[in-house]
């Protein structure tokens, strides 16, 4: 057992941040752990975009693509009821960088909604470029949600400017 708060007694990395472990579950080991989870997918951006579908976070890629510095623009539902969110993603965005959007915006529509909701539009734009990594916020819990679906990234955390 651990002794101290920066030991984990699964040998764990530990998040430069926050200090706290940076786990990788085995899917084999998780008690009743569901056939198709997120956790199941083949890559970290299938693993994000099941997580996103739990997470009721619509995700497609915008038609008529998106300003050359913006990666995704996202809405939140204003029904308090029922949180949903739709991502419109650029679509010539890497695969690395779709998946660390993809699960920044997860972390800001469960986390803190309101950012977007109390914009005028329930509408922001999220920026292309990552930002230097976040001690908290949703930045920071989307890098802890990527290392668990397999990806391992300097940042997740991206500006947000309300649309």
């Amino acid at each position: 057992m651990s002794t101290c708060n920066t030991e984990s007694r699964h040998d764990a990395e530990l998040c430069p941040d926050c200090g706290h472990p940076m786990v990788r579950p085995s899917v084999p080991n998780l008690i009743s752990y569901p056939k198709n989870g997120p956790l199941t997918k083949t890559t970290p951006l299938q693993r994000v975009l099941a997580l996103a579908e739990t997470a009721n976070v619509d995700v497609f890629d915008l038609a008529n693509g998106a300003p050359t510095e913006v990666s995704a623009l996202v809405t939140v539902s204003q029904d308090p009821d029922d949180l949903a969110a739709t991502v419109g993603l650029a679509p010539d965005l890497t695969e690395d960088l779709r998946t660390d959007v993809i699960a920044f915006v997860i972390a800001l529509v469960v986390g803190t909604p309101q950012t977007i909701t109390n914009t005028p539009q329930a509408t922001v734009a999220i920026s292309r470029t990552p930002l230097e990594p976040a001690a908290d916020g949703p930045g920071h819990l989307a890098r802890h949600m990527l290392y668990t679906c397999g990806r391992t990234t300097p940042s997740a955390t991206f500006a947000i400017a309300a649309v």
